[in-house]
């Protein structure tokens, strides 16, 4: 066999192969063999490799054959992965087609209960790259303008860079603006190759650590308040819903605003 194979194990999993069916896959690409053969060869239990093979033939990735010394398996052509990638396209087509046609509904039962009174406190908590992603979507609400306390970057917040500039793109077409306030360093330059996003999407002014120490992201938007904690390997978000809480806070960002340069 080839002696990339730990590449090839990788690239499966991101196929969405398990890592036992890549062992299983990547054995038989190599020649057909017995169950027996590949439990020994891959060192996965036998009875699981009945279980993987199952899935495997489902897939249409394997096959059983029979021949004179009994039952074995061989491999397909690797160009049936496509058909799996094909069918898992289709399936994200439909559940697309599905939000389009259910999200109104959704949306609309949603609104009836965002425009609540001001006196209303609702937080929400978030954990992880996960909870990030769920709150940086919110964002993707704001009316108008966001107005963001910064510190880093969207990369630093998801540790996916493509991710962020896919949100960057959301945010474009969403079409509201934002500004920011930094500590100086805090932001690089070249923090993105979205010229559009900078040019008409984003300013930022610079304030001093003295003034105001920003060691975490402040985002406010509508009637929300939004904080990520990211450092110390710890990723916590918390959501503060309430409008005249985010009043204020945007009457603290203009205060600031006028100092930052």
């Amino acid at each position: 066999m080839l002696n990339n194979k730990g590449t090839l194990l990788l690239n499966l999993k991101k196929l969405g192969l398990t890592p036992d069916e890549c062992k299983v896959y990547l054995a038989l690409l190599d020649k057909p063999q017995s169950h027996l053969a590949l439990a020994r060869v891959t060192g996965v239990n036998r009875t699981k490799v009945y279980r993987i093979a199952d899935e495997l033939i489902r897939r249409g990735l394997i096959a059983a054959e029979q021949d004179d010394t009994g039952k074995r398996l061989a491999a397909n052509s690797p160009s049936n992965l496509e058909i799996a990638l094909t069918t898992a396209e289709e399936k994200l087509k439909n559940q697309r087609q599905l939000l389009d046609t259910v999200l109104p509904d959704l949306q609309a039962i949603y609104t009836q209960t965002d425009g609540t009174e001001s006196s209303n406190f609702t937080v929400n908590t978030y954990e992880g790259v996960d909870g990030f992603k769920q709150m940086l979507w919110n964002e993707l609400k704001a009316k108008g303008e966001l107005l963001a306390f910064g510190d880093g970057t969207l990369q630093d917040l998801v540790d996916d860079e493509r991710w962020a500039e896919k949100h960057r793109v959301k945010t474009i077409e969403a079409g509201y603006t934002l500004r920011e306030i930094l500590n100086p360093g805090s932001k690089p330059a070249d923090f993105t190759a979205n010229t559009e996003f900078v040019d008409k999407v984003f300013r930022k002014r610079l304030i001093n650590r003295g003034v105001i120490p920003l060691d975490q992201q402040t985002a406010i938007y509508n009637n929300t308040v939004a904080v990520y904690n990211w450092h110390d390997g710890k990723k916590v978000g918390v959501e503060i819903i309430s409008s005249s809480y985010a009043n204020t806070m945007r009457a603290v960002f203009e205060q600031f605003w006028k100092l930052a340069k």
